[in-house]
């Protein structure tokens, strides 16, 4: 019959497993700043392309480029952004307004957050952190 120290050890063992290492991701808008600032995009554009491109040109598009492992982090941790730009990057995280953002990489991922939240709501963390949102797409649609 275990002891109440055989017991405590167990449960520290358990704790200890179930904490895990946990990365920090930039917040919604230091990951859309970066990702601008990082391609040289202007807000107005992907405003353009949010309203206009479909679905299915962005994922072929990024899929076209290799876009399906993401690589490593997308740059700093905070994004600082000129006045004349912040209002643009505010409208953008209005319209995209979907959890996955803090995972997207780049700007195929920025336009396809949203359908992709739509398409499967229920991804965990570590797959949107390892995959482009355009290969998700693309898998979660076919499986339909």
């Amino acid at each position: 019959m275990p002891g109440p120290r055989h017991k405590r050890d167990r449960i520290k063992r358990h704790r200890a497993q179930d904490k895990g290492q946990e990365s920090f991701q930039p917040d919604r808008f230091s990951r859309v700043a970066l990702i601008l600032e990082r391609d040289h995009l202007q807000p107005r554009d992907l405003l353009i392309a949010l309203d206009r491109e479909p679905v299915e040109h962005t994922v072929s598009q990024a899929l076209m480029q290799g876009e399906i492992r993401k690589a490593g982090a997308c740059g700093a941790l905070f994004g600082l952004v000129d006045p004349q730009f912040f209002g643009g990057v505010m409208e953008i995280l209005r319209r995209v307004d979907s959890p996955y953002l803090p995972w997207a990489a780049s700007r195929a991922d920025l336009l396809l957050s949203r359908p992709l939240y739509a398409l499967k709501s229920t991804i965990p963390p570590w797959i949107l952190s390892r995959y482009s949102f355009a290969f998700l797409y693309r898998y979660y649609a076919a499986k339909r």
